[in-house]
């Protein structure tokens, strides 16, 4: 595709193309698509003209100027939308806001999406679609011969994540003896009154870890005997990839696409309790069981979710429906 990509987001980024070490979403669509990133601030000054291909995220914060930059670059220029945090999210703005949002997405010429269940939420609106999911450069060699010796819940990072109820599974069901850390969860001083951010979450005996670099975090996942990351809604499922992509179990939820293809054995229904404390029961007892689940993850992160093969498919994809859209 000879056309630049635009990316609008509100990354605050020189305009321009990067490289990134290490990829995730987007920073491995900026580089092997390639797109050129600009902030919503820089839009005025880098996109002249008509006809230009943009892909413009949905703004978390400031959202209805935001909207208005982007819906006004719609008449005259491919303009597809790609979802931030959970597809549920946009649903607590103002009612304005919302009512620009949903005019946006139904003329749009495509919605980017991480996951199916994303798909079925946003076909109210539109029926164009671009699947693109997270992704890595980055996988260990070879799986783990020994698990780790804690277990490490991944969640609250988010506030979509409503953690306590995973903590209360790994409480009731992770023998006193095996260390569990958790990540604390600092409420931001100012935030959006219409969404609610948690506090850090106590349960006895759980060692509250600070924020951490992605390295840190990749470390600490590494060393863990698995993790459990169950939510009833979730955004992109980055998660499931840095757990896949070093071999280490992941308990988390079935609708998850990344969750779903990467940990078929332990994927399941947000709220299916019993089979949720029954695998990481498992997982903390039978030593073969939680090594063959890495094993198994750590395959199909690279043979799904290496960020070269993601890339290509979503480029392909965004050129086909480009075709279709010219047709109609």
């Amino acid at each position: 595709m000879e056309q630049k990509v635009y990316y609008i987001s509100d990354w605050d980024v020189a305009p321009g193309h990067y490289t990134f070490d290490r990829h995730r979403y987007p920073q491995a669509y900026i580089e092997l698509g390639p797109w050129h990133i600009l902030n919503f601030k820089d839009i005025n000054q880098e996109i002249k003209g008509k006809g230009n291909l943009i892909i413009a995220n949905t703004p978390v914060n400031d959202e209805l100027r935001k909207l208005h930059l982007i819906n006004n670059l719609m008449d005259d220029n491919e303009v597809y939308i790609g979802i931030e945090g959970s597809v549920w999210d946009w649903c607590d703005w103002p009612a304005a806001e919302q009512g620009l949002y949903v005019e946006m997405l139904s003329k749009a010429d495509g919605i980017l999406h991480s996951n199916e269940y994303d798909k079925k939420m946003i076909k109210a609106f539109s029926s164009k679609f671009l699947q693109a999911p997270p992704c890595t450069n980055r996988c260990i060699e070879s799986p783990r011969e020994t698990p780790g010796e804690y277990v490490f819940l991944v969640n609250p990072s988010k506030r979509y994540q409503r953690g306590m109820l995973s903590h209360k599974l790994v409480y009731d069901s992770v023998p006193k003896e095996i260390p569990v850390y958790t990540l604390a969860y600092n409420r931001p001083k100012e935030f959006n009154e219409l969404l609610a951010f948690p506090d850090s979450y106590v349960m006895p005996g759980f060692k509250l870890l600070n924020y951490m670099q992605h390295d840190d975090f990749l470390s600490t996942a590494y060393n863990s005997k698995f993790g459990v990351d169950i939510h009833r809604d979730y955004s992109a499922g980055t998660v499931s990839v840095d757990f896949g992509s070093i071999g280490v179990p992941l308990v988390g939820n079935i609708e998850l696409d990344t969750q779903r293809e990467i940990f078929p054995d332990t994927s399941f229904e947000w709220n299916d309790f019993d089979s949720i404390k029954k695998c990481i029961s498992l997982l903390c007892n039978d030593v073969d069981f939680c090594l063959e689940v890495g094993k198994k993850a750590l395959k199909n992160t690279k043979q799904k979710y290496s960020s070269h093969l993601v890339v290509k498919k979503f480029m392909n994809d965004l050129n086909d429906l480009r075709k279709i859209n010219k047709l109609k």
